[in-house]
């Protein structure tokens, strides 16, 4: 599906393919202990890590790459990893854990194999030490994937990652941890930054920073950082001692978007879930007035502290489309006195779910407060169970995160449709929002934001503009994908786990090729009505959505012709209706196919435009829009080369008919046309003769012969175009080099093909080296030839 996130599947085939190579520089750890060097029969994780910091074998490992400037990749087992030291990588690398999937199932989410599984490979600290420390020399650039952190401490910061380089944690876990500052990552120094991308947070313990804290100043200076935090639950973090959970300094870039934070706990009187202010802390000033947070599509729910968020006047806070509310202790608290007082305190709200006056108040100063006030969902009066389902444990329908779903109520009060759009392109599960205000048949908005970091799927299905497209084109791409996956299949360093997958792809690619073979119609277009839609979901009773995947199991496809003409401001068609345009809905293919029984193309400015509805065959819940096409004429297209031999020494004339070999049925199926099901490939003069070929390019030691001659069709009628019986020759009976001569063709509708070469094989050259003529460079054996040429030229003159 479209509208999900792919790379795990990317990532998959990709792994598969690799194995293909000559070489392989992964780095595989064979072993779960702890080794460090007194092995050489197994591969251990530390011992990895050195191989891959100074690009030489260690222990039982391989160098992996060679050289200093390639990044080396460690490859992890399904288990857990148990350290008695923290690991220090000195070189850039990158670690994965086995991959968290399951060819043999199809996932609830992408309606696709393989299915997402909880994170296999977990690498614990046993309590004894962090689990990277990345400062200690060349600070280097640390990717983590696929993993679970845990069970990590540090007596000062960074309980499980100690960070002095950028860092990339994709679908990484880290759970019980404690430090000082920064009990789950601290950021240290002015090389460290950090984006994360799914995960869970868990039951990480700090006095500041319990999940994320970092250095305030480098060389006098305030630290500029990016921090990106995406599609992840923060949860349980902190607790009563705690002064933060998310404790930002410096001069911070920082972008949540698409998180829950949820029961995490900080000091209820002088504890913060997220700090972003410049009056906290031993310093006062540890904020720079660059500074920027953006809260971008996040649940941040049933939080205990103090504030939820703590700020003042220094630095930009942008807060889009975010619950902020049901929180114990204040949503909001500005950190510089009373903000009733003040007009602004560069925060800016847009579209919230928050609440302006119950205890877990967002306070804001006058100007904002003012805005706020008309343009956000009030929780004030609202019950949790009536705005949120309840939170829902990791499992295969949420990504095996933690996160709420928002409830449809259909009620102006609710946070689903709120009217805008800006939200996150992206929910938590990984699914498009579709915010683009898609309208149906008649001109209805279906789809605007939610709010939170959930999306409500409702079925929607989008406008879709499309021309015919060569069907010869179409059929290679297919069959360049079955020979992709077939060739994955047969070979025999291909991961047995991945040939279900596999195979399930091929069959699919076979029944396209073999459907659009037999189903085509003349100049068609094969339209997918699922592919950039979005499903409905089933509400579970545990409040969870199950997805009713977009397919022809679930849905009925229904195709409305609509006419000629185009949609004006308001959707509505001006045009008029067309008997001969066709459009339907095509089992087999599982594609609608929109066609016309004539061959007329379509005017220029218009549209040719149906109606289609996906219809859930359980709800009957429907959607329209239209589908907005152009009929446009496929080019004929002729080989990049073919050959035919002349004879040397005599006067012969090569008959050459380069029709034979060229085609036009990019078009598609001619017979399919009521009107002129005989309709002539390529282009007929004004007497209903074939007179199709154009010779671009003739040398002019070769001359061409046609049973007719007249002009090209169309913008080429400045040219000769030859028909019939066509034939070249050499004009000199004793040339010795060979020739090409460059031609194309036309079809019935003028349009004209790519350029062909017809290479002429002098039979001299048969048994001596190539020799060309026509273009190129010169060789000594083309030199000698000229050389024997001149001699013959003068033998003649001298005897007649």
């Amino acid at each position: 599906m479209k509208n999900y996130k792919k790379g795990l599947l990317t990532l998959m085939v990709l792994s598969a393919m690799s194995l293909m190579a000559a070489e392989d520089m992964t780095i595989y750890v064979t072993t779960f202990e702890d080794e460090d060097g007194e092995n050489s029969s197994k591969c251990s994780l530390r011992e990895a890590v050195t191989a891959a910091s100074t690009h030489q074998a260690y222990g039982g490992c391989p160098k992996g790459q060679s050289y200093q400037t390639n990044t080396n990749v460690i490859q992890l087992e399904e288990g857990t990893y148990k350290l008695n030291k923290e690991l220090s990588p000195n070189a850039s690398m990158v670690i994965t854990g086995k991959a968290p999937s399951d060819f043999t199932q199809r996932d609830v989410i992408t309606n696709d194999y393989p299915a997402l599984t909880p994170i296999k490979t977990v690498i614990s600290a046993q309590g004894k030490s962090r689990i990277f420390n990345t400062t200690n020399l060349n600070r280097p650039a640390l990717t983590l994937s696929n993993l679970t952190l845990t069970d990590a401490v540090s007596d000062s910061a960074g309980g499980a990652l100690f960070l002095g380089g950028k860092t990339e944690l994709s679908n990484v876990s880290i759970q019980n941890t404690q430090a000082a500052t920064g009990g789950a990552i601290y950021l240290n120094d002015v090389n460290s930054a950090i984006n994360i991308t799914g995960g869970e947070f868990r039951n990480n313990q700090a006095n500041t920073g319990s999940v994320l804290a970092m250095s305030c100043m480098d060389n006098l200076n305030y630290t500029a950082r990016e921090i990106n935090i995406s599609g992840a639950t923060l949860i349980q973090n902190g607790n009563q001692n705690s002064q933060s959970m998310l404790a930002f300094c410096g001069q911070p870039t920082a972008v949540l978007t698409s998180n829950t934070l949820t029961e995490n706990t900080a000091n209820a009187n002088s504890g913060d879930i997220i700090m972003f202010s410049s009056n906290k802390g031993e310093n006062k000033t540890n904020l720079s007035g660059g500074s920027t947070l953006k809260l971008l599509s996040n649940t941040i729910v049933k939080n205990s502290a103090q504030s939820v968020l703590l700020y003042n006047a220094i630095g930009t806070k942008t807060i889009y489309f975010n619950i902020l509310g049901f929180n114990s202790g204040k949503s909001c608290v500005y950190n510089d006195g009373d903000v009733s007082k003040i007009d602004s305190a560069n925060i800016n709200l847009e579209s919230n779910a928050l609440s302006l006056s119950k205890n877990d108040v967002c306070q804001l100063p006058v100007k904002t407060l003012e805005y706020a006030q008309s343009h956000s969902i009030l929780l004030d009066d609202q019950n949790i169970a009536n705005v949120l389902s309840p939170l829902q444990v990791g499992q295969n329908y949420t990504a095996f995160l933690p996160m709420y779903f928002p409830i449809d109520s259909s009620t102006k009060t609710d946070l689903v449709d709120v009217g805008t759009t800006g939200c996150a392109e992206l929910d938590q599960r990984g699914f498009s929002r579709i915010n683009d205000n898609t309208v149906d048949g008649n001109g209805n908005a279906l789809n605007s934001c939610d709010i939170g970091s959930t999306e409500v799927l409702k079925l929607t299905v989008k406008e879709i503009k499309a021309s015919n497209l060569s069907v010869l084109e179409t059929l290679k791409g297919y069959q360049d994908e079955y020979n992709l996956f077939k060739g994955l299949i047969d070979n025999k360093d291909t991961k047995a786990e991945y040939i279900p997958y596999y195979k399930i792809r091929m069959q699919e690619y076979e029944d396209l090729i073999n459907y659009t073979k037999s189903e085509q119609k003349y100049r068609t277009i094969f339209i997918n009505p699922f592919a950039a839609n979005l499903p409905d979901e089933t509400i579970l009773s545990s409040g969870a959505r199950q997805i009713r995947h977009l397919n022809s199991d679930n849905y009925d496809v229904t195709t409305q012709v609509v006419g000629v003409g185009k949609l004006d401001s308001n959707n509505q068609f001006i045009g008029s209706a067309d008997p001969n345009l066709k459009c339907e809905w095509n089992a087999k293919l599982k594609r609608i196919l929109m066609y016309r029984t004539d061959d007329h193309l379509t005017p220029s400015g218009d549209n040719e435009i149906c109606k289609y509805t996906l219809t859930d065959k359980l709800s009957k819940k429907a959607s329209s829009s239209y589908l907005q096409t152009t009929f446009v004429n496929i080019a004929p297209t002729v080989p990049a080369e073919i050959s035919v031999n002349v004879q040397h020494g005599g006067n012969q004339k090569v008959s050459v008919n380069l029709l034979k070999d060229a085609n036009d049925n990019g078009d598609g199926n001619v017979a399919a046309l009521l009107s002129n099901p005989n309709k002539s490939a390529f282009f007929l003069n004004e007497l209903g003769q074939d007179q199709a070929i154009r010779f671009i390019k003739i040398p002019d030691a070769v001359s061409v012969t046609a049973d007719r001659k007249g002009a090209c069709p169309g913008l080429d009628k400045k040219n000769d175009c030859y028909g019939g019986n066509v034939s070249l020759q050499l004009n000199n009976s004793l040339d010795v080099f060979n020739y090409k001569v460059e031609y194309a063709v036309y079809d019935a509708d003028g349009s004209v093909s790519n350029t062909g070469i017809l290479n002429l094989k002098n039979s001299a050259l048969a048994q001596g080296s190539p020799r060309t003529s026509g273009g190129g460079s010169m060789g000594w054996f083309s030199l000698f030839g000229l050389l024997a040429l001149a001699a013959v030229r003068q033998y003649r003159s001298r005897h007649h």
